[in-house]
């Protein structure tokens, strides 16, 4: 779970100097802060109440999604006659439609701000755990606010999740299916540490937590990286998805 020298409590801020050298400083701003085998569920599953300590209707499905998604600048590139941002958004809405009340779902964009900067999951930029069909109204509401700007600080995307993780076992969502779920079109620009990236995805395998990672076109450099994450994570290999319909595919099966 969270490096002590980088955690700062249980929130806030992850911020990357990347101004100089090659070193990077991390800073936090207090706050409040498969081999996965997809297991079959009923469409809109009426399963019961989640773990202990759950409320809000959190955790009244089996399955937790906490999805990392780039939004760095290259997203807005285009892809089969749209921009990545766009299909990987509408394929992650397609995803989920069917089965919304089997769900509880947290998404971490990255970077927001801009550049090497990625806020905490309760920042109130980002999205916080919330149920299905909640979590889809309020992506819909705000998409608007969201367009692709900036660097791949994939390495601080991961501290976040790190941190959100701790929120999620306190909410007692751990006790059911946990996924991190990423998404991204390249290689990570910020000074970020690939062996701290695989470090935390081992760290959230141990707790039960699977990792599935997907490549979209720009990825490609990335690859020996993205597959050693997803194998960290107990999903063997990251899924190089070169088309829509391939990434339509991989996200349905990683809600279910």
């Amino acid at each position: 779970m969270p490096d002590p020298a980088v955690t700062g409590g249980s929130g806030g801020t992850i911020v990357l100097d990347s101004s100089g050298g090659t070193g990077g400083a991390l800073a936090i701003a207090p706050g409040t802060g498969g081999s996965a085998s997809p297991a079959d569920v009923p469409e809109e599953s009426d399963a019961g109440a989640g773990g202990a300590g759950v409320d809000l209707e959190l955790g009244a499905g089996d399955l937790t999604m906490l999805v990392i998604f780039d939004k760095s600048g290259s997203m807005a590139d285009g892809w089969d006659q749209r921009s990545k941002w766009q299909v990987a958004n509408e394929a992650f809405l397609k995803a989920i439609d069917g089965v919304l009340d089997n769900l509880t779902i947290g998404a971490i964009f990255f970077p927001i701000p801009g550049d090497c900067v990625v806020e905490s999951l309760d920042s109130g930029v980002q999205m916080d755990f919330k149920p299905g069909r909640t979590f889809k109204s309020v992506w819909e509401e705000t998409a608007a606010t969201r367009v692709p700007n900036g660097a791949t600080p994939l390495e601080l995307a991961m501290q976040t999740a790190d941190l959100a993780i701790d929120q999620a076992l306190e909410l007692g969502l751990l006790e059911d299916r946990f996924r991190v779920v990423l998404v991204t079109d390249g290689e990570p620009t910020c000074n970020d540490d690939p062996a701290r990236m695989v470090a935390l995805a081992s760290e959230w395998h141990e707790l039960g937590v699977e990792t599935w990672v997907m490549g979209i076109p720009g990825s490609a450099g990335a690859t020996t990286l993205l597959d050693s994450i997803a194998n960290a994570g107990g999903t063997e290999h990251h899924q190089s998805l070169g088309t829509p319909e391939a990434l339509d595919d991989g996200l349905y099966h990683a809600a279910r």
